[in-house]
């Protein structure tokens, strides 16, 4: 039985914006170390897998459609989700600015590495 991978990029996101908006509902922020490195890598998975399915990660609407799913879902049992919802879309927001100027960054130091045959 042959696996769908644009399925499999769904199930990703599905999986990882509960955790990020439990996450930042409880009062971490996206950083280089401890929990909020967890929430780094949670996030950039998330959009990895929203970019190879071909959507937009610059659009608020989009994290903000993903968000109020899980509020909805959430609604009476954790409800610090929606309290914090626009400020989970933010975050979200943010960290997709830096993930695509890290992936320009990358995408150039590849071209160098191909150009000249030289890792520096």
């Amino acid at each position: 039985m042959t696996q769908n991978p644009l399925k499999n990029h769904q199930y990703i996101i599905a999986d990882h914006i509960r955790p990020i908006c439990f996450i930042v509902a409880d009062g971490v922020l996206p950083s280089g170390k401890g929990r909020g490195y967890i929430l780094r890598r949670l996030m950039r998975r998330l959009m990895a897998s929203s970019l190879a399915l071909g959507i937009d990660i610059k659009q608020d609407e989009y994290f903000a459609e993903l968000v109020d799913n899980i509020v909805e879902v959430y609604r009476g049992v954790y409800d610090e989700v929606g309290a914090c919802r626009e400020t989970i879309v933010s975050i979200l927001l943010q960290e997709s600015v830096k993930y695509q100027k890290a992936i320009t960054t990358g995408e150039k130091e590849w071209a160098k590495i191909f150009k000249t045959g030289q890792v520096s």
